[in-house]
């Protein structure tokens, strides 16, 4: 199951596209295919965020499971329940081939199973097809498809699991999810990065895949047995075509 925060991302989105009104240097867009060799530091930086600026759009809202604050010490979520609570990115402009990263820590406190990741949204509505990455307590990781349109026949599917090579706790980690859309606009191919480090690459083919783009958000995932505390510190989307 997956549920969304509200999103802030009207105004910072009209800001980004009054900016591309001045002028910027154009480049020739050169998109992912299926045998691209994909690194981390793949594209146009489009985004990035530290946290510091508690009116920079991201949710601070407070629910019966879902908690989200900024402090000193960056932008902190306390999850419960066994759900992965997705945080809208402020940046709303979709793009075909999105890169989502984040640096966070989690409390030691947080129970096996819970953890933190990145999520690609399918175009701004809320009923839409979603991929989180998240990486677990525990020192694993998985990939899910959420699909919260009406009538959708498998609303949460696991795409792939895995032994991670470092596990979240008191040491930042940087998770990154990589969602391409190929040009048959069906297939999207998903590279996963832990700490720089490759831990998948596959693909995934939707045949009713919505038209607009994906847009970036921070996950938390929420176990039944505790409530799970992560500290975002640095954010980051790039557009891989660029």
């Amino acid at each position: 199951m997956t549920v969304k925060a509200p999103l802030f991302a009207s105004t910072l989105c009209l800001a980004m596209l009054a900016l591309s009104c001045n002028g910027p240097v154009i480049k020739t867009p050169t998109p992912v295919t299926a045998a691209t060799v994909l690194t981390p530091d793949r594209g146009s930086l489009i985004f990035s965020d530290d946290f510091t600026d508690s009116a920079s759009g991201w949710s601070t809202a407070t629910t019966a499971d879902f908690k989200a604050s900024f402090s000193t010490s960056g932008y902190s979520v306390v999850a419960r329940n066994f759900v992965d609570h997705e945080v809208a990115s402020p940046y709303a402009l979709p793009k075909d081939q999105l890169s989502v990263a984040v640096r966070a820590t989690a409390a030691l406190s947080s129970p096996d199973g819970s953890g933190y990741g990145v999520a690609c949204d399918r175009g701004l509505k809320e009923q839409t097809i979603s991929y989180d990455f998240v990486l677990q307590v525990g020192g694993t990781w998985d990939m899910f498809r959420h699909d919260l349109r009406p009538g959708a026949a498998n609303p949460n599917t696991s795409l792939k699991m895995g032994t991670s090579p470092k596990a979240p706790g008191a040491a930042s980690i940087t998770v990154e999810l990589i969602c391409a859309t190929l040009s048959d606009g069906v297939t999207t191919r998903l590279v996963m990065f832990v700490d720089g480090t490759q831990v998948a690459d596959i693909t995934d083919p939707v045949t009713d895949l919505p038209r607009l783009g994906w847009v970036g958000g921070l996950v938390v995932r929420g176990v039944d047995s505790g409530p799970t505390t992560v500290t975002a510190t640095h954010f980051d989307e790039r557009d891989l075509t660029l």
